[in-house]
């Protein structure tokens, strides 16, 4: 019975959420793909960094609050090479451990430990996964791709072109479409590719010496 007492007296005394969740909260957070991320609080300080596995996710060990009644609000940004960054919001919220000094007259919890310690605040993010997209970079890459086979569907067919692709190869170029074909005065054959690597290659064929 002494012992229930005590215990009863502890939790009025210290605070349930206190006691019960403490006064940090592990948070995680999913990205796809992985990525590096930066967590900073509701003074902009960073207070965590790593990197988030291809599979994984990234858990921080975050405090709860930063003065009375005053919960923190974090921020993880989450960046990778080639895709645009995303930012994670990590709000707080009420700890349900909280509420439970109402049931234990625990008024000191209540109003001066559970706020002091910010054991009174839980905090989720939103969302929990972050999904990151392909930078504009890339999007602008893939836009000039387009742009390029859409134009060479417009230039004239030549017999060369085989013969030209494979010499283009050799040069270290891999055609993305279809070559604008242009002609010499002595009727040759001038076949431009546009290269993956953003090179153009160009070659002169002629029916019965080839392609150089």
């Amino acid at each position: 019975m002494k012992n229930i007492v005590s215990v009863a007296a502890c939790l009025a005394l210290c605070g349930c959420a206190t006691i019960f969740s403490g006064t940090t909260q592990d948070v995680t957070v999913k990205s796809t793909p992985g990525a590096k991320y930066t967590v900073t609080n509701t003074y902009g300080a960073q207070v965590a960094n790593g990197t988030v596995g291809g599979d994984g996710a990234a858990t921080v060990n975050l405090v709860r609050g930063h003065g009375y009644f005053s919960p923190h609000a974090y921020k993880m940004k989450i960046g990778k090479e080639g895709y645009t960054p995303e930012t994670v919001d990590i709000q707080p919220g009420m700890n349900g451990w909280y509420f439970a000094n109402l049931a234990i007259g625990g008024i000191l919890g209540m109003l001066i430990i559970d706020p002091i310690t910010g054991a009174m605040y839980t905090m989720a993010p939103t969302p929990e996964e972050a999904m990151l997209k392909p930078s504009s970079g890339e999007t602008k890459a893939e836009n000039t791709r387009k742009s390029i086979i859409a134009q060479a569907r417009n230039y004239p067919v030549s017999k060369n072109e085989y013969t030209a692709m494979q010499v283009a190869k050799i040069n270290h170029c891999m055609p993305i479409a279809t070559p604008l074909v242009t002609y010499t005065s002595d009727l040759k054959e001038i076949l431009t590719f546009a290269c993956e690597d953003g090179r153009n290659f160009s070659t002169t064929c002629q029916s019965n010496t080839g392609c150089k």
